[in-house]
């Protein structure tokens, strides 16, 4: 039975599919048999970096088109693709059917192949969180970037609140060498146990090497367009490390498992939201007939009925899933929950501040500019009536500090210079 690898990271670019393309043509090259399993449905990275076309997905199995040796890539070096996994995600939609073709095809993977990597989408979404779940055993890549460290510290913080807390680790790429990449490794490792208190291991590092962007260039997996390059020589290191230890022991069918067992709970799910329905629709209908029934008449209901909790969130989202999969977008928006959020009675000043704050700090990393100009904040604040002739002389003293510190000289403006010129004039007289 396969040992199945999330190979995963919280922000784009980091190089995660380099890393999971090149270590399985590592693995292949030591002998194992390795399937790379594409789940990255938003960007078909991995055709990119094979330089592949593939004819079909494996929507195509689940359809019942073609068996999962059809859609199956094997690109040269003996690595066996399954491109751009969308049906996946999608299997707790999926009817009883289907996700039993889903399960069976997982199942076959498992028993033919001795590693199957998972190249996940990047992020803290759901589907992503589902796949890294799934896996026996999950790496996350980083980088000395701030914003990679910070965003694989949400997406571990995301997964252990699904309990995901075990067989974690960590590959550093882009650094000069190991040293360095242990510093990167435990400043990433303390803040993950001091905050999440999970263990998070070092699996390797990856040179920051021309080769690969160069290899990236030519459509090439650099262990095999610069086999003798040090990146290479990182990828072949970390193959041998994965081979010998990330083992299934207990020969389980961890990957299939998981997705079977997601897909019942969300059957399970499915059917409770469809019972409260109908048992409220039922109810009504007694007093009217279904051509009568009314909006208000459910309502009034609802309200006279000692109903609970539980049941009326569930009824709730089975209402808005109904619109959502009618009219193909979801019936809040981001601009509804911001508002409505604001609109609560409970919403104190410092709450509305980290809402903002927030959303400052987001756009910022998404667009790498700030969405306010500091120096018209600054300004801005400073006309305010509300600000105090004493406060407003100790963001001048403070501001004179930070000056004499940058430039080593203490500030004057135009005035005071010409009045200290005129003193030393008179002085030397």
């Amino acid at each position: 039975m396969a040992s199945v690898i999330a190979i995963t990271s919280g922000k784009g670019g980091v190089g995660k599919t380099n890393a999971a393309t090149n270590l399985g043509l590592a693995l292949v090259a030591r002998g194992a048999k390795v399937c790379l399993f594409d789940a990255d449905t938003g960007l078909a990275n991995v055709n990119i970096l094979l330089g592949i076309q593939p004819q079909y997905t494996l929507e195509h199995v689940l359809n019942g088109e073609r068996a999962l040796t059809d859609i199956m890539v094997r690109v040269e070096g003996g690595l066996h693709v399954i491109p751009a996994a969308s049906g996946v995600q999608h299997c707790i939609e999926l009817g009883e059917e289907k996700r039993l073709l889903l399960v069976r095809a997982l199942q076959k993977l498992e028993q033919e192949f001795d590693f199957i990597l998972i190249d996940t989408a990047a992020g803290i979404d759901s589907g992503v969180l589902d796949f890294v779940a799934s896996a026996q055993y999950r790496v996350v890549v980083i980088t000395p970037e701030p914003t990679s460290l910070t965003d694989a510290f949400a997406l571990l913080k995301m997964l252990t609140l699904r309990g995901g807390k075990r067989n974690l680790f960590a590959l550093v790429n882009r650094v000069d060498d190991y040293k360095t990449s242990q510093k990167i490794f435990k400043r990433f490792q303390g803040a993950v146990a001091k905050y999440l208190r999970v263990d998070i291991h070092y699996l390797g590092y990856l040179a920051d090497d021309r080769a690969l962007p160069e290899a990236v260039g030519r459509q090439v997996p650099v262990v095999t367009g610069a086999p003798d390059s040090s990146v290479s020589c990182c990828f072949f290191a970390l193959a041998d490390i994965v081979k010998r230890q990330f083992l299934n022991a207990k020969n389980l069918p961890y990957f299939s498992h998981y997705w079977q067992k997601l897909s019942a709970a969300a059957q399970q799910k499915t059917r409770r939201q469809e019972q409260v329905v109908a048992s409220a629709l039922s109810t009504v209908g007694k007093r009217k007939a279904e051509s009568e029934l009314q909006l208000a008449d459910i309502i009034a209901w609802l309200q006279r009925r000692d109903y609970p909790e539980d049941d009326m969130r569930e009824l709730i989202n089975t209402l808005e899933a109904m619109f959502e999969k009618k009219y193909l977008k979801p019936i809040k928006s981001m601009d509804s929950a911001i508002a409505e959020w604001f609109a609560d009675a409970s919403t104190s000043e410092e709450k509305a501040r980290r809402l903002h704050r927030a959303l400052l700090e987001g756009f910022e990393r998404r667009f790498h500019q700030c969405l306010e100009d500091p120096e018209t904040m600054l300004l801005q604040q400073l006309r305010d009536e509300r600000t105090s002739r004493e406060q407003f002389s100790s963001l001048l003293k403070q501001f004179g500090k930070l000056y004499r510190t940058r430039f080593g000289v203490t500030y004057y403006d135009d005035g005071e210079q010409l009045l200290a010129k005129i003193t030393r004039l008179l002085n030397n007289k």
